[in-house]
């Protein structure tokens, strides 16, 4: 894990951070797609359970990756390392005496005495920093009121109730993940293409729609809607029309289809082994799980053995993924999808036989 970046406490002790579209592993850069369930054998895990299971099964304990940073990353002696890994590991005073070869017990609580006090000097000096740029934030974010936005947002009916009667003003950012997107795409609107803005006048944008217009500043660059500079003084929409001369309806359409929730595409797919030609053949109720099957494979959590033995011994690049079919609702009116999934799955089963020496499938039981 790279401490020289700038993780928050709560992120350092999880090992993994949360992105737009992803859980990523500080410790080896891995990512999960959100969104997802992840089959582990018999265990179905949700998106960040998944991601904590890959830090459990690959790296073991994210206490002993910050520990290793030294003491330029982590302030310890040698000695006071070797005493909180003992610690960490539910040792008694009496075996940590034994294993560090110290003399009396009172040296032992005088190196706890003395973590303890590292604590609270390393708690105020956060405190600290966090009034520091909470000051800094202060001068340098105020929106200039004075210059009022060219023009009004007018939330969609979807999201009318998220707010105020009194004031027409944003009341909580708490929204599910599709509503929130579909919100920032919409006061994306309110920004040109191609022109660069100041932070004051993102601010002074931002402010008539929510009270915390610095929050919702952070979450318009870390979704990508809007993109700024490293100093921190340019801000600009994130979009492929900026690359020329945009009309405004076109842009206006753009964000309004970005802002669209996207029905996820299911149906049949195959893992091909182009090396002896054996497949693997299942059904899936979102073809964006796909991500998430190649990082399960890659990661050893498959539960096909045969073919995670393959995958493991042969390599990645001698397997292939590809899309069967694509189902259709139109064709199947009345029909659930999991009843679609089951019968599909079932007739590309017989047609491609992928069983034996052909494949990695089980035939199953009457």
């Amino acid at each position: 894990m790279d401490m020289s970046l700038d993780y928050s406490v709560e992120v350092m002790e999880k090992g993994y951070i949360e992105e737009n579209r992803y859980y990523r592993c500080l410790l080896c850069g891995e990512e999960v797609e959100k969104g997802i369930i992840y089959p582990v054998g018999d265990v179905l895990f949700t998106d960040w359970r998944y991601m904590e299971h890959h830090i459990e099964r690959t790296h073991g304990s994210v206490f002993e990756r910050l520990l290793s940073g030294g003491k330029e990353q982590t302030g310890l002696s040698d000695q006071q390392s070797k005493l909180l890994s003992l610690i960490y590991a539910g040792k008694t005073d009496k075996e940590i005496q034994q294993e560090l070869k110290i003399g009396s017990m009172s040296t032992i609580r005088n190196h706890r005495f003395s973590l303890r006090k590292k604590e609270k000097q390393a708690n105020t000096l956060l405190a600290l920093m966090n009034l520091v740029k909470r000051q800094q934030e202060v001068v340098t974010d105020e929106p200039n009121i004075d210059k009022p936005n060219e023009k009004s947002f007018e939330p969609s009916t979807e999201l009318a109730r998220y707010f105020s009667e009194e004031d027409g003003r944003l009341k909580t950012l708490r929204m599910k993940e599709q509503e929130k997107n579909h919100l920032l795409a919409e006061i994306a609107l309110l920004f040109k293409p191609n022109k660069v803005y100041s932070e004051g006048e993102v601010n002074a944008i931002l402010v008539t729609i929510f009270e915390d217009y610095m929050l919702l500043r952070r979450e318009m660059v870390d979704r990508d809607v809007l993109t700024r500079n490293a100093e921190g003084s340019a801000y600009r929409l994130v979009q492929s029309l900026e690359k020329g001369d945009v009309d405004e309806m076109d842009f206006k359409k753009e964000m309004k289809l970005k802002a669209k929730e996207d029905k996820p595409s299911y149906g049949i797919f195959q893992i091909k082994n182009v090396k002896n030609g054996k497949l693997f053949v299942n059904s899936t109720p979102n073809f964006k799980t796909l991500n998430g099957l190649k990082f399960m494979l890659t990661t050893g959590g498959h539960k096909n053995k045969e073919l995670q033995t393959d995958w493991d011994e042969q390599g990645k690049d001698n397997f292939e993924i590809e899309i069967l079919e694509t189902i259709d609702e139109k064709d199947w009116q009345g029909i659930s999808k999991s009843k679609i999934l089951v019968k599909q799955l079932d007739k590309w089963l017989e047609e491609l036989q992928p069983y034996g020496e052909k494949g990695y499938n089980r035939i199953k039981k009457m």
